[in-house]
């Protein structure tokens, strides 16, 4: 049994997986410890994982000027930005995740927790990539999903995950600096380097996606292990009565959720959405997240709420209209339920197209393309074309069938097992 800390940093789609995987490899005996934002203290106490806190607030950035004009820009624009913005956040960061990984025998972190790398050459121990989504190991099937289009030539796809070096540049004299000066390490790092192998091996790769979604790359084979979503049970929710009154009130309502992604003008987009669910007759759930969508008072037919677990509420909808996260998505697909996804930034585009590809989703529709009409079309389109709801209940039963999470497990046991000198 080992000690194995998992690094994460983000919103709850960055963390809430890593906690699932937590949960299973403690379940098996390791002593785990999670090192992520001092909000999900209670989160990862709750599923008995030891809890070590970054100080960086996420939360705090996003609403933030700078923070909301990174998540509207590209990956490019993202960068120059975070340089200003984030630098004094990494600092801290590189300081906590050295301070609790000192003593760990094994490290899975997200690319975000960019002194991952660094920590696994300096102690040096078994390292392991995780992310939610396909953004790491190269392949010709699909382009890099942090870019928002998609392109069709298998080079140009396989040569779009170079872009994942470009997006750590900005960081590599903090980086360097802190390998020097704390870490002892001689070299540095650059853009020329490939951060996926250390000491001239590949460092495996764990996706938290499903393989009957995303197609499986054969030439990962070994190196990277894609078995399924990371779900986290949370069986033991208990509803408010308000928001059980509203459910058996009427038919299952539409549950609208943006997340993290702050809107520009939250009161507008409500308007939409109250004229465009009245005009169509159907209910709706608002979770306002960090969207800057405030309260309101319950009317009969739309309920708000500032969040309400994924996979206690989405069962209970009709469909659902989202940002396109990752998690978000995954907890939509699982409950079988038809999706309008609104794309905002990073991976969110490319969810919105394989939503649309797979037959789930109806057209994307973007912040800036928000109108009454177009809120009508989608949500009338999901009701009347039972395709949507019938894909919908296909990619259910495949991802039912999957075990991502004690699968992805048995993959790092296996991986560990080969790194551990015999006796």
């Amino acid at each position: 049994m080992m000690k194995i800390n998992l690094l994460t940093i983000g919103t709850r789609g960055d963390v809430q997986p890593f906690i699932a995987l937590g949960k299973e490899l403690s379940r098996r005996g390791h002593h785990v410890q999670i090192c992520t934002e001092g909000s999900f203290k209670d989160l990862a106490e709750k599923n008995r994982l030891s809890f070590s806190a970054i100080r960086a607030d996420y939360a705090d950035l996003t609403q933030s000027e700078e923070g909301k004009n990174m998540l509207k820009g590209n990956p490019l624009s993202i960068v120059s930005q975070m340089k200003t913005v984030i630098y004094p956040m990494m600092e801290q960061m590189l300081d906590d995740i050295w301070a609790a990984s000192i003593d760990a025998e094994a490290i899975i972190y997200h690319p975000k927790v960019f002194g991952g790398y660094d920590l696994a050459e300096a102690l040096p121990i078994p390292a392991f990539i995780a992310h939610p989504v396909p953004v790491i190991a190269p392949t010709r099937q699909f382009t890099n999903p942090v870019l928002p289009f998609a392109m069709r030539s298998g080079t140009l796809n396989r040569a779009s995950f170079q872009i994942n070096r470009l997006m750590t540049a900005a960081f590599f004299s903090l980086i360097n600096k802190w390998r020097h000066e704390t870490l002892g390490l001689p070299d540095k790092r650059s853009v020329f380097q490939d951060d996926s192998v250390l000491n001239g091996k590949h460092i495996p790769i764990l996706y938290g996606c499903s393989p009957s979604i995303i197609p499986f790359d054969q030439q990962w084979k070994g190196r990277v292990s894609m078995q399924g979503f990371w779900f986290l049970a949370e069986d033991d929710w208990t509803p408010p009565p308000e928001l059980s009154r509203f459910l058996e009130a009427g038919p299952p309502p539409f549950t609208v959720s943006f997340s993290s992604m702050p809107l520009r003008n939250p009161d507008h987009i409500v308007n939409m959405l109250q004229l465009a669910f009245k005009e169509t007759g159907q209910r709706a759930i608002l979770l306002t997240g960090w969207s800057g969508i405030k309260q309101m008072t319950a009317s009969p037919h739309i309920f708000t709420s500032n969040s309400i677990p994924h996979s206690w509420i989405f069962p209970r909808s009709r469909a659902v209209i989202h940002h396109g996260g990752a998690g978000t998505t995954a907890a939509a697909l699982k409950a079988g339920k038809p999706m309008v996804i609104c794309p905002f930034s990073g991976d969110q585009p490319f969810w919105a197209r394989k939503m649309r590809d797979i037959g789930a989703a109806a057209a994307p529709l973007k912040e800036k393309e928000m109108s009454v009409e177009a809120f009508i079309s989608r949500i009338n389109e999901l009701v009347s074309n039972h395709t949507y709801s019938q894909r919908a209940s296909e990619a259910a039963a495949l991802i039912e069938k999957e075990d991502g999470i004690r699968l992805t497990v048995d993959f790092i046991e296996e991986k560990l097992e080969e790194n551990t000198p015999a006796t």
